[in-house]
């Protein structure tokens, strides 16, 4: 035989060992914790949008009959299964091939990581129809875990950890049935013991989260933006509807009429003051950000007595089409970099928001609409899913230095005096209000002291509600709300603010957008919901730029601190649940628990005195290093135990005859007549004294 043909016959054979059938895997715990740990790696892909809800269900399904089916044949696999899942999987990647090549011809691809979770999930469903070992459930552990990596990677709010517990125990359990399988199925599996790990592994990590500070973006790496729904928006860089026709021209709210995205809080062009406010608490969008602040989306300069409108003389909004990285900087001048990742989760209008002064976009598009108001939209629509960061060079400035730093009565220059002091009348009535309110701070020369006062009276003497009253035909709303029924929200506030500002001289315009939500200190966002939708004032400050003024709301300028928000929210949850019934229902387990526990040990109590003296008698013989075997006999073991302290230089003579004793008269007692009393005493009081003569030995 020739030297080749035996080194390839060798090869041939380790490459059959290699593939030989693995012994069947027949753990039902092992198989059910599998289970659950691949249904949560689909759904958690389903939970953030890396697949579709009919797919998910649709490979959840697959996934369980699989394992169901794989389970019934474990002992005797099938070849044409195996044949007919490779062709399976052969088709599922074919398809995932010319789904991204369709995706990227038609310049909709702004992410692999949908496709690709969808070409995982199928993979693995298929899969589960061929785990007739313990390998291949392995194999099944492995893929879970990373279809969770991958929805991991895009999840934006603390709930997806309610998945990664859940993945992580059914996980934890299949690895200890491996071992123990490993091991030939020895023993029991310690399912609490496990269960109980993995509680106090999750502990610690939400500890670790309370100390560790948050992640903060660069611009060294590539920041975030995608989208998964490629809706074009008809041309002319006008404002959409969002809401469930994302895709539909913006329209103005009316007074009369249903609340609409258009009408409250503007986002359509006109902002009306008449329309009642009805938001919920559904959340739009998540932000990652440096440092939170008002989310600006656009900004009003011209009032009619009612409704705010844009009206920039000379002013044409233009398109920028260079492609992401876009830069869509005004010159700012002196601010602090911020980035903020934005994830839509509802419809919106075609608004990019930003903090004070957006200077660079990264967006999944080829273009963008500049607006003669600087507000920043885009050519596609906002679905769910979609993602885009923006840096901007946040201008804002606590109130407290602007009160230090810019206190000199420096004019504004001409053309923001001529945009930004219009008014459709007079206002005799406010601008002698105005002047009362800020004659003593008029005497420091200080524009932001002014515009303190100003909000300061604000809050004193007006009152927050949505629920408005009407106006009549040709009423002017700032009068009526200064004079009148001094009621209202944000916008009639804000409104208010900005003609007082402006009868001052005091450049002024209504800015609307969102203010920072909740913040989540595990992923480190600020939920938006509807109702942070907001509108503030925005005032021209000399040498500060445009700052933001706002009687109703809070905004910090400073970053949230993960570990106090996440320990504040445990200490408030904690105080509000209901500590007297959970009491009475601890107290009442505990009880049921003790009773069980002794009602257990009564019934393994042993029912003769002579057994449980042998049995004390044993206890003290390990104390002494004398262990009884299994299948002594008891006068042997107490020959034994009293031979061996007997043994060596310090031998024990009396506790050897107090053992040799207590055998016999157990003995004795075992085979005589019943109820011996005198005979028990006598056992009891040696097995004290030789415990106290053991103790003193040790």
């Amino acid at each position: 035989m020739m030297p080749g043909a035996s080194g390839q016959r060798g090869f041939v054979e380790a490459v059959r060992r290699a593939n030989a059938p693995a012994p069947p895997e027949h753990s039902v715990l092992f198989r059910v914790a599998t289970l659950v740990s691949v249904l949560v790696g689909v759904l958690a892909c389903a939970k953030v949008g890396e697949i579709s809800s009919v797919t998910a269900i649709a490979a959840s399904a697959a996934v369980a009959a699989g394992m169901l089916f794989s389970y019934a044949t474990r002992q005797r696999p099938r070849g044409i299964v195996k044949l007919l899942l490779a062709a399976a999987v052969v088709g599922v990647f074919v398809s995932f091939v010319m789904q991204v090549f369709s995706a990227a011809r038609t310049g909709e691809l702004s992410s692999i990581e949908v496709p690709l979770a969808g070409l995982f999930t199928w993979v693995q469903a298929i899969h589960s129809f061929d785990v007739p070992a313990r390998r291949d459930l392995l194999f099944s552990l492995a893929a879970a875990a990373a279809l969770v990596t991958v929805a991991g990677a895009q999840a934006v709010a603390s709930s997806f950890l309610v998945f990664v517990a859940i993945w992580f125990v059914a996980t934890l359990i299949a690895l200890a049935c491996s071992w123990r399988s490993m091991a030939g199925g020895r023993g029991r599996l310690p399912a609490l013991g496990l269960v109980g790990l993995s509680a106090l592994i999750i502990v610690v990590a939400v500890l670790l989260e309370a100390v560790l500070p948050p992640p903060r973006a660069s611009q060294t790496i590539t920041l975030p933006n995608s989208v998964t729904s490629y809706l074009p928006l008809p041309p002319g860089g006008e404002l959409t509807q969002g809401g469930q026709r994302p895709n539909e021209p913006a329209r103005a709210g009316s007074p009369a009429g249903p609340v609409r995205i258009g009408g409250f809080l503007g986002f359509a062009g006109p902002l009306d003051t008449g329309i009642r406010a009805a938001l919920s608490n559904q959340v739009v969008m998540r932000v990652r950000a440096d440092r939170p602040g008002y989310f600006l989306g656009m900004t009003y300069d011209h009032w009619d007595g009612q409704s705010w409108t844009e009206r920039a003389p000379g002013c044409r909004q233009r398109t920028i089409s260079t492609g992401s990285p876009f830069s869509v900087s005004y010159g700012a001048v002196g601010g602090t970099e911020n980035i903020q990742t934005f994830y839509v989760a509802q419809n919106l209008p075609n608004l990019l928001f930003g903090t004070s002064v957006p200077d660079t976009v990264y967006f999944p598009d080829h273009s963008l609409i500049l607006g003669c108001d600087n507000s920043i939209r885009s050519a596609i629509a906002m679905t769910p899913g979609t993602v885009y960061t923006v840096i901007s060079q946040d201008t804002e400035e606590p109130l407290a230095r602007l009160l230090r730093d810019h206190d000199s009565p420096l004019l504004a220059p001409p053309s923001i005096k001529a945009a930004y002091l219009q008014l459709p009348h007079p206002y005799p009535r406010v601008r002698a209000l105005a002047e009362s309110i800020v004659s003593r701070e008029r005497a420091t020369s200080s524009i932001a002291a002014e515009i303190r006062a100003l909000e300061g009276w604000i809050g004193r003497h007006t009152r927050y509600s949505t629920d408005i009253p009407p106006l009549k035909p040709g009423q002017d709303a700032v009068d009526e709300f200064l004079f009148g029924n001094r009621t209202g929200y944000c916008e009639q506030i804000s409104t208010a603010l900005t003609v007082m500002l402006r009868t001052l001289g005091i450049p002024a315009r209504e800015a609307i957008g969102y203010v920072p939500g909740p913040f989540d200190p595990f992923s480190d966002m600020y939920e938006i919901r509807a109702s942070d939708a907001h509108a503030w004032v925005q005032a021209y400050i000399p040498q500060a730029g445009w700052q933001s003024f706002d009687p109703t709301a809070e905004v910090p300028l400073a970053p949230a601190d993960p570990g106090a928000v996440l320990l504040s929210d445990i200490g408030s949850r904690l105080a509000h649940l209901p500590w007297a019934p959970i009491g009475g229902v601890v107290g009442a387990a505990a009880v049921g628990l003790g009773a069980n526990a002794a009602s257990r040990r009564r019934r393994l109590r042993p029912a003769r005195w002579e057994q449980r003296a042998a049995l004390r008698l044993e206890r003290l013989g390990r104390r002494s290093g004398v262990v009884r075997r299994p299948a002594e006999t008891l006068a042997e073991y107490t020959d034994r135990l009293a031979g061996s302290l007997l043994v060596g230089a310090g031998a024990r003579t009396e506790e050897s005859d107090l053992v040799q004793r207590i055998g016999k008269r157990i003995a004795a007692s075992a085979y005589g007549p019943p109820a011996n009393h005198e005979a028990e005493a006598a056992v009891l009081e040696d097995l004290r004294l030789l415990a106290r003569r053991i103790r003193r030995h040790h």
